[in-house]
């Protein structure tokens, strides 16, 4: 549903009553408590028996096996849970170098004081017996209800690479030479972290993730059906960057650096301070990368009597340096509450600098005037980009008697200024361009959630601006100011009965949109969302989902100016735009066995009135892209993911998906549509070699593509990375070759009234870094007194 809206009122009564139930709901809460039964225990090691402090003790519920509760151990190593509720219950109890301790299911009774006869008692993980950091074997990927989870923390790239190349090794995701994250096939990813947008606001994710370590992920979760709890913004689905977090208490961190082919290196550290009610965290990280951006062009374009033929061959040097720093807090108020602040500062400079050689031939096509004499050209062009930002986060926490019950509330600010300067010349003539550019962003979230008995209903606010101004400084008739609020409410419905896990969701967004250059939209739109999930059995589970997402014109498809560094190869935005909506039905089946699990996808993305990139000859004979509202693009596809595990020490996992794609065709543009069929492979081997190293190599196959304009050609990548702990775990050496066999190339054939063309592009893609990290502090020496004798057995693409 899209209606034009002018009764705000409207939206902030949906609110008051939302939040009004909510809070109602809460006080009431507030003054009952179900049951005042409890679960006391302490936790000790297997060896002398001595206690363990700050063990991790979870509680869980049957039937669905939610975890309701969590504590630490004290200095006595004793543990206290209170508040329950009769019913059904075990617990998992986790420390540092020691396995993981699941109880036996007990039941609790009403006003029971339940006190554990025997002490807990932990052994030591002799896996990780002289490892640094001790992390329980997990399935690499996990289905939930609405999400699958990917644990990264033991890949080898987790060590020296950046986040965006431990993406890359997740099978449903691609990451391009430019660090744009594509997902069945489209680049409209959005991409949190923590499942905030406050950690990218102001930056764009490639800027950012390309230039953050990936050695702080622990998992990354996809979503690829949102619930009405998440932005509805984007196309594709989202992306979840989980970071993780220190629990051992004391001082630790790590620091590393990085060296790698074509000049190269990185350096990074991150602290961790952890008292009894006080965690600061910090890091620093620098980078500096050069890398060669080539590509080749071959054009035809149909003037009235003759035909002109464009060859462009472009060597592009590519600089990217960085410094980004973090500080933050977290203060325990108590087991309740919670207040959390930190702040980012990034400063990243970058340097484009290429050589641009135009050949024009022309060919007369009939009897007529005369044609233009061929000729050759040739463009420098030096592009440098300053941008630093500042990033502000608050967050607070509030945890109620009831099991579940909780109150959230997010703040977040963002400050980017960048300054872009040109200097060009072509054929002795030079120019120049200078403007700044300024981007505000603000956030807010607030969540509050309500158990209902098995289930729980979870309702919220949220408020973002985003305003961008770019400004000549000299020429105001070229500045272009772009601004951007939504608000948005959401409720759903979460629980599960027997086999039967559901959650059921609706959300609201009103979105205003303006810009200095005419374009004024707002938009009033509903966005639902069902998530459905049955286990067929304890290995075999199907799942049933739909949402609806949006993606709303910004600030590149709709900014006029054009770019100057290539002349003939120039993007410009137009402000007759329209936002487009997304939906996305799935069904997914997964099926398990001893040592392989199978899953399989059948999903289908519709969108109308798609907005994507429009190459077209203008009535001055030029050829320029626009972003243009298209038809409709019908996306189906059937992917299957194979995981395997051979034995002890390797494991495959393989994803193959068959895709389907059609574009049907727009009147106003005299488009015809395209369409085709394709698919796309990946294959992740594994090998942890018990002493010796953990290998993994990454192979990825994409067919012929279809885009709106015409396809892009099959393309092969391996990509290979080594990780082994040295110095008797207290360092660890990690090499990652990225493109080994020199295959990765990015091809595109498109045409057009009047045109066609085939760019070849050439990214330097070979790439090898070597990484030295070395970690100190309490957290890893909490080893350091136990016996070493005992051994294991065992994205839309540009056109």
């Amino acid at each position: 549903m899209n209606l034009k809206f002018n009764k705000r009122e409207s939206v902030l009564y949906v609110f008051l009553l939302l939040l009004g139930s909510s809070f109602a709901s809460l006080a009431q809460n507030n003054t009952k408590i179900l049951s005042n039964s409890s679960l006391k225990g302490i936790v000790v090691d297997n060896e002398n028996h001595k206690t363990l402090e700050y063990a991790t003790v979870s509680l869980y519920s049957l039937p669905d096996s939610s975890m309701l509760k969590g504590t630490l151990t004290n200095r006595k190593g004793e543990f206290t849970i209170d508040n329950l509720k009769a019913s059904t219950y075990f617990y998992k109890v986790d420390f540092l170098g020691f396995n993981t301790h699941t109880s036996d299911y007990f039941i609790l009774n009403e006003d029971e004081n339940k006190i554990l006869s025997n002490p807990i008692v932990l052994s030591v993980d002799s896996k990780e017996i002289s490892q640094v950091e001790v992390i329980g074997n997990r399935d690499f990927a996990k289905l939930e209800l609405d999400r699958t989870v990917y644990n990264v923390s033991k890949s080898p790239v987790s060590d020296g690479g950046t986040i965006n190349d431990v993406l890359a090794t997740i099978p449903k995701l691609n990451v391009n030479a430019d660090g744009d994250i594509q997902f069945r096939g489209s680049s409209n990813v959005k991409v949190l972290i923590d499942g905030k947008m406050s950690g990218l606001l102001g930056m764009s994710p490639s800027d950012v993730l390309s230039n953050m370590p990936a050695a702080e992920v622990d998992r990354v979760e996809l979503i690829t059906s949102p619930s009405s709890k998440y932005d509805a913004s984007g196309s594709a689905g989202i992306i979840n960057i989980i970071m993780k977090k220190e629990r051992a208490k004391g001082f630790n961190g790590n620091a590393s650096a990085t060296i790698g082919t074509i000049n190269k290196h990185s350096g990074q550290t991150a602290l961790n301070l952890r008292t009894g009610k006080l965690n600061f965290t910090g890091s620093y990280s620098y980078k500096d990368d050069w890398s060669g951006r080539d590509y080749s062009l071959s054009r035809s374009v149909e003037m009235d009597d003759y035909t002109q033929y464009l060859t462009t061959s472009a060597d592009v040097d590519f600089g990217n340096r960085s410094h980004i720093g973090q500080f933050g807090m977290d203060y325990l108020i108590n087991e309740q509450n919670t207040l959390s602040f930190s702040f980012t500062h990034r400063n990243i400079k970058q340097n484009s600098n290429g050589i641009y050689d135009y050949d024009y031939r022309y060919a007369l096509e009939g009897i007529s005037q005369e044609i233009p004499t061929d000729s050759e050209s040739t463009r420098n062009s030096e592009v440098d980009i300053d941008m630093t930002s500042w990033n502000y986060n608050a967050s607070y926490i509030r945890k109620f008697a009831k099991e579940g019950q909780e109150l959230s509330f997010d703040a977040a600010y963002t400050n980017n200024d960048a300054i872009n300067s040109g200097k060009y010349e072509q054929d002795g003539i030079e120019s120049d361009d200078l403007y700044n550019s300024d981007r505000k962003e603000a956030f807010i979230q607030m969540d509050y959630t309500q158990p209902v008995g098995n289930a729980s209903i979870e309702t919220g606010y949220m408020f973002r601006s985003n305003k961008i101004n770019y400004d000549e400084g000299i020429d105001l008739s070229t500045a272009f100011n772009y601004k951007e609020n939504i608000q948005a409410l959401y409720i759903q419905y979460r629980g599960s009965k027997g086999k039967l896990s559901y959650q059921l969701g609706l959300r609201s967004e009103y979105s205003d949109i303006n810009t200095n250059q005419d374009f004024n939209e707002d938009y009033l739109d509903f966005f639902p969302s069902v998530h459905l999930s049955y286990n067929l059995s304890a290995n075999n589970q199907v799942n049933l989902s739909y949402s609806k997402m949006i993606y709303r014109p910004d600030s590149r498809m709709l900014n006029p100016f054009q770019n100057l560094q290539d002349v003939e190869n120039q993007r410009i935005g137009l402000q007759d735009l329209e936002a487009y909506y997304t939906h996305i039905p799935e069904l997914t089946f997964v099926f398990k066995r001893d040592k392989i699990t199978f899953t399989t996808n059948l999903y289908y993305l519709f969108t109308d009135n798609i907005i994507s990139q429009y190459r077209s000859v203008t009535s001055e004979d030029e050829t320029i892209v626009t972003y243009e509202n298209l038809g409709g693009k019908h996306y189906t596809g059937i992917d299957f993911n194979i995981a395997t595990k051979f034995n002890k020490w390797w494991s495959i996992n393989s994803y193959v998906s068959g895709i389907y794609q059609k574009y049907t065709s727009s009147e106003d543009l005299d488009y015809s549509g395209n369409d085709d069929f394709g698919f796309f492979a990946k294959l992740i081997s594994t090998m942890r070699i018990p002493k010796w190293f953990t290998f993994q190599s990454i192979f990825r196959y994409d067919t012929d593509m279809p885009v709106a304009q015409g396809e892009y050609d099959q393309s092969f990548q391996m990509d290979l990375a080594f990780g082994k702990r040295i110095m008797k775990g207290k360092a660890s050496l990690s090499l990652w070759v990225f493109d080994a066999l020199n295959t990765s190339k990015y091809n595109v054939n498109t045409s057009g009234d009047r045109f066609s063309q085939r760019t070849e592009f050439k990214f330097e893609n070979q790439v090898a870094n070597l990484t030295f990290r070395y970690y100190f502090g309490k957290k890893y020496n909490v080893l350091k007194n136990h016996k070493k004798d005992s051994e294991s057995h065992h994205s839309e693409k540009d056109i």
